[in-house]
């Protein structure tokens, strides 16, 4: 009985702790980071989760108090969601936003 006073919390808290580390990306940040990848140049030679981290956090003022900042997972799965893409999709996007935010949002 005494066991159960103490798993049944230490349970609890690692439940809350799990839930807590999982990315909880709102549908409004995916979007976000679907039009930002759309915008820059994937053909370029910087590394393209670069380009999107320059493009989220070079648009902070300096007198923000509230900065945005990169979510690395959240542009990792719109790279990934590209490099699924074939290449004739690929090209279809890179020459057409509204064409590239519709297949990166599947």
């Amino acid at each position: 009985m005494a066991k159960v006073k103490y798993i049944l919390p230490l349970l609890l808290l690692l439940i809350l702790a799990g839930w807590w580390l999982i990315p909880n990306d709102s549908d409004e940040d995916k979007a976000y980071y679907v039009a930002v990848f759309c915008a820059i140049d994937q053909n370029s030679a910087q590394p393209l989760d670069q380009q999107m981290q320059n493009v989220i956090e070079g648009g902070n003022s300096d007198y923000a108090l509230q900065k945005i900042a990169y979510k690395a997972g959240l542009g990792r799965s719109v790279i990934s969601r590209w490099q699924q893409l074939t290449l004739d999709e690929q090209q279809r996007a890179a020459q057409d936003d509204h064409a590239c935010q519709q297949l990166l949002k599947r």
